[in-house]
C-alpha cells in the first residue's frame, strides 16, 4: 500500500462525512515542501489556471503546460519562503494598507472601488481572495525591501556616466543637426581632403554632394553616427567607414535640453505640536508669543532651535532650505505662496500641528537637470534592485529546504 501523506490521509478519513461532492477538493497531495510549509496540487492547479485565465486573450505568450506548471510551482515555493521570513520579522500588513493598495488598483483602471469589486466578482474571482493576494504581495514587498532594497545605492558618478551614454543622451531630449556626404571607398582621397578642410573651418554645405539631415534626436540619427555625434563640438566633423562606404558628417547645430522653470522659496518655520502637556489652544498661544518676540527683534532662528517640534530643522534655525511649494502639505504651501518676503505668517494649522513661517527669499530656477538626474537615479536604482532581487531569491531558495514532488 502506498504511503499516504498527511493531507491524503485526512481526506480519506473525512470522505464519509463530507460526501462525494467534496471528495475531489479534499483529496489533495503535496507537490512541494518549502522548509516547514507545503504547496499542494490543488493550489498549484488553481494558480496555474489563474495564469491561463489572465492570458486567455494572448495564450501564445505562455510556455508549454509542463513548463508553465513548473514556473508557477517555483513561484509558489518562493512565496512560501518569503512569507516565512515575514513571520520571523513579525511583519504585519494592516487593513488600511490593503485598502490603499486596492483603491490604487481601482484608480489605475479608472474605476470606483464599488465598480472594481463588481468587476472582480463578475470575472468569477473572489474579492476576499483578491484582498488576501494583495496582502501577500504587500508582505513580500516589505520583506524584499528590507533584505534587498536597503543595500541598493546609486552614486552621482554612476548618474553622470549614464548621461554620457547613448540612452542618457536620448533622455536629455537634445537634437542634433548634421550635414552629411557619402563617399565610395574609391573616393577615400577626396573624403579625407574634405575632412581636412572642415577641420580648419570650412563648411560641408559648400560641397554640392552634401545634404542636411535636419534636427534629430540622437536615436533618430543614422546608426553609424549615434555614439560619436553627442560628443562632437559645433562644426566638428567625423569620417567613418562602414558598410562598404565612407560617411562624412559635420555637426552644425544642436538644441539645448528643454528648461523646466519652477518657483522655489527659502523658508524658515517653527512647529508646535499639541501633546499631553500642551493642548491646541496653548500651542497656538505659544506660537503667538514667539511671533511677538520676533516682531520685537529676537532671532527667529534661535527661537526655532529652542521651541520647534520639527526634528528635521531643529538645530538648523528652523530653515527648510530652497523648496518648491508642492513639496509641502497644502496648508503650509498656501502660506508659503501668499506671504510677502521676510514677514512672519499668522499662526496656522497643518497636518503636523501649528506653525509660523517666514519666506526669506524666492527664485525661479531651471530644475531640468535635477529632474533628469532624479529620473536616471530612479531608473538605475530599479535596475539594480531587480538584479539584486533575483540574486537574493536564488540564495534564499538555496539556503532553504526545498523538495519538489511533481
Amino acid at each position: 500500500m502506498p504511503r499516504l501523506t498527511a493531507l491524503t490521509l485526512f481526506a480519506a478519513l473525512a470522505l464519509p462525512l463530507t460526501g462525494l461532492a467534496q471528495a475531489a477538493e479534499l483529496l489533495d497531495r503535496v507537490v512541494a515542501v518549502a522548509n516547514e510549509d507545503i504547496v499542494t496540487a490543488n493550489e498549484l492547479s488553481q494558480r496555474t489556471e489563474e495564469i491561463r485565465q489572465r492570458y486567455q486573450g494572448n495564450p501564445q505568450v505562455l510556455p508549454p503546460d509542463a513548463q508553465l506548471q513548473r514556473q508557477v510551482l517555483d513561484s509558489l515555493i518562493l512565496e512560501r519562503l518569503q512569507l516565512q521570513l515575514a513571520g520571523k520579522m513579525n511583519l504585519n500588513i494592516t487593513d488600511s494598507q490593503v485598502n490603499d493598495a486596492i483603491n490604487t488598483m481601482a484608480r489605475q483602471r479608472n474605476m470606483t472601488l464599488d465598480n472594481f469589486v463588481a468587476a472582480v466578482e463578475a470575472s468569477g474571482e473572489s474579492y476576499d481572495e483578491v484582498r488576501r493576494q494583495v496582502r501577500r504581495e504587500l508582505t513580500m514587498n516589505q520583506v524584499r525591501r528590507r533584505y534587498v532594497g536597503s543595500e541598493i545605492n546609486v552614486t552621482d558618478g554612476e548618474i553622470s556616466r549614464y548621461l554620457d551614454t547613448l540612452a542618457g543622451q536620448s533622455m536629455q531630449d537634445v537634437k542634433f543637426e548634421l550635414l552629411y556626404r557619402r563617399y565610395e571607398l574609391s573616393e577615400r582621397a577626396d573624403a579625407e581632403a574634405q575632412l581636412a578642410e572642415l577641420e580648419v573651418g570650412a563648411q560641408l554645405s559648400a560641397n554640392s554632394g552634401a545634404r542636411n539631415l535636419g534636427l534629430r534626436p540622437v536615436n533618430e540619427l543614422p546608426s553609424v553616427f549615434r555614439t560619436v555625434v553627442p560628443v562632437l563640438a559645433l562644426n566638428e566633423a567625423v569620417l567613418i567607414e562602414n558598410g562598404g562606404a565612407l560617411h562624412l558628417a559635420q555637426l552644425i547645430d544642436k538644441t539645448d535640453r528643454q528648461a523646466v522653470q519652477v518657483e522655489q522659496y527659502q523658508v524658515r518655520h517653527i512647529l508646535v505640536q499639541p501633546n499631553a502637556l500642551l493642548n491646541a489652544d496653548q500651542a497656538q498661544a505659544l506660537l503667538e508669543s514667539l511671533r511677538q518676540r520676533i516682531a520685537n527683534g529676537e532671532s527667529m532662528a534661535s527661537l526655532a532651535d529652542q521651541f520647534t517640534d520639527d526634528l528635521g530643522t531643529k538645530g538648523k534655525g528652523g530653515a527648510l532650505g530652497w523648496r518648491q511649494p508642492e513639496e509641502f502639505v497644502p496648508a503650509f504651501a498656501s502660506q508659503v505662496r501668499q506671504m510677502p518676503l521676510n514677514e512672519v505668517s499668522p499662526v496656522f494649522e497643518s497636518n503636523f500641528g501649528y506653525h509660523i513661517l517666514r519666506v526669506e527669499d524666492q527664485r525661479t530656477t531651471d530644475v531640468s537637470l535635477d529632474v533628469l538626474r532624479q529620473q536616471v537615479r530612479d531608473s538605475l536604482m530599479q535596475r539594480k534592485y531587480e538584479e539584486a532581487l533575483q540574486r537574493w531569491l536564488v540564495e534564499l531558495r538555496a539556503q532553504s529546504f526545498v523538495e519538489v514532488r511533481l
